[in-house]
């Protein structure tokens, strides 16, 4: 008798990879054949996205995708989208941010509805209080073959204006630290050498636990005592959060590799009040040169919203020079999208798409221009990069500490999952070539 085919997709967040990797191991667990989202499934489970109109939009566009490849199929939405847009026509499976874990048991009540078998004990759905405690998946292994995520928060209490994930992700869950270690041991043991710590505001880790907790930063200590894990990235930072002893922690991390996420959204102060961020452009400028101060031209990258609710000319301007001065290594740019339930869907001068177009391109002009001049600082400067695998062109690409995009020649010594030392030789805004 064939197994049960099932396929995953997922849209935006490591967060979100992070989970799907987790269920995608259960299922497999339970029996399941595990085949891509192009091929023809039994069940097909798609983990979705609702930051911005556009994300959902995808989230709805693979929903259909899959209803098309198999009709028949059990069709499971999951996540942000699904969270706060319970009307998903022709979805067998409606789960939101809470309760993920419980997916398998339902998708094995329908297949025994249908009159499927499939092979093992049928599970049981021990979800709980998923939308108030952390929901704990135990230790996953990853589809990467060189790093890994490990999840170790969820939710978020800041509640910026244009902002819709504390609606659909809930307030601040920290997982406890033991099973967050046990992990890390895990993956080491494995062979992962590099692990992401990841989650919806990971800077928050510890602030809903009473009792006395380990901040981020102590947590990322105990992490780089595991034997095996030699290098530790962390996931998007809070500016307020960046203090002096969190700076000092980082600098004594032995694993601690210098790349720092560090979320600005606008460089407008009168920008910056309107979407409730609760940091100046001063404050920031701070955190920045603390990091500098600590770190030998660390990598900074950002994200940047465009034509939020009100922007005027004046203020884009003051964003692109403010992001010009702190000479971030990249920025993401993104272009303001209204998100229902939001306080800034309610603020009136909102920005013409147009306009709006024109902004991003400004801004990603930027990006490309600070991509290039932090590229060009690495060239002639040796580097431990973590090879990932070598390209259609045959290069092997990779990642410097800094989190730089690395391409260098094959060879026949060298392997996925090395740590290697190569000195950059040439660089564009996209990449730095290493031999």
């Amino acid at each position: 008798m064939s197994r049960i085919r099932a396929a995953f997709h997922t849209l935006g967040c490591k967060t979100n990879h992070y989970e799907t990797d987790a269920l995608r191991q259960q299922f497999a667990s339970a029996g399941f054949t595990i085949v891509s989202f192009d091929e023809h499934a039994e069940v097909y489970l798609i983990n979705t996205c609702t930051v911005t109109g556009e994300a959902g939009r995808k989230s709805r566009q693979m929903l259909r995708r899959a209803r098309r490849v198999n009709p028949g199929a059990i069709l499971v939405a999951l996540g942000c989208h699904s969270e706060l847009e319970k009307d998903l026509p022709d979805v067998d499976v409606i789960i939101g941010t809470g309760g993920k874990q419980g997916a398998l048991a339902q998708v094995c009540d329908l297949l025994l509805v249908r009159g499927c078998c499939f092979p093992g004990p049928h599970p049981v759905d021990r979800v709980a209080d998923a939308d108030v405690v952390y929901e704990e998946y135990g230790s996953v292994f990853q589809q990467s073959d060189t790093r890994a995520y490990v999840k170790v928060e969820d939710g978020c209490n800041n509640f910026c204006s244009y902002c819709v994930i504390p609606l659909a992700r809930g307030r601040v869950r920290s997982r406890d630290a033991k099973a967050a270690l046990n992990e890390v041991e895990a993956l080491a043991a494995a062979g992962y050498r590099e692990i992401v710590l990841t989650g919806i505001h990971i800077c928050s880790y510890g602030a809903d636990r009473g009792e006395p907790c380990w901040t981020i930063m102590e947590l990322a200590g105990q992490m780089a005592a595991v034997d095996g894990i030699e290098r530790i990235r962390l996931g998007s930072l809070e500016p307020r959060s960046i203090t002096d002893e969190f700076v000092d922690l980082a600098r004594k991390n032995p694993c601690l590799l210098p790349h720092f996420h560090l979320s600005l959204q606008s460089g407008s102060d009168t920008i910056l009040k309107r979407m409730h961020r609760r940091y100046t452009t001063e404050e920031y400028r701070d955190v920045a040169e603390k990091l500098r101060a600590a770190f030998p031209d660390p990598g900074l990258t950002t994200d940047v919203i465009v034509g939020f609710p009100g922007e005027t000319e004046k203020e884009h301007q003051e964003s692109l020079e403010f992001c010009r001065e702190i000479g971030f290594s990249r920025l993401h740019v993104f272009r303001y999208s209204k998100r229902e339930g939001t306080l800034a869907a309610t603020f009136s001068g909102q920005v013409d798409k147009k306009t709006m177009l024109l902004r991003s391109q400004e801004m990603i002009e930027l990006s490309d221009a600070l991509a290039l001049a932090y590229h060009q600082r690495q060239v002639g400067k040796q580097q431990k990069v973590l090879l990932e695998k070598p390209g259609p062109d045959g290069l092997f690409t990779g990642y410097s500490p800094e989190y730089v995009p690395v391409r260098m020649a094959n060879n026949s010594n060298l392997l996925a999952g090395q740590i290697v030392s190569v000195t950059g030789v040439r660089a564009t805004n996209d990449f730095l070539f290493c031999q």
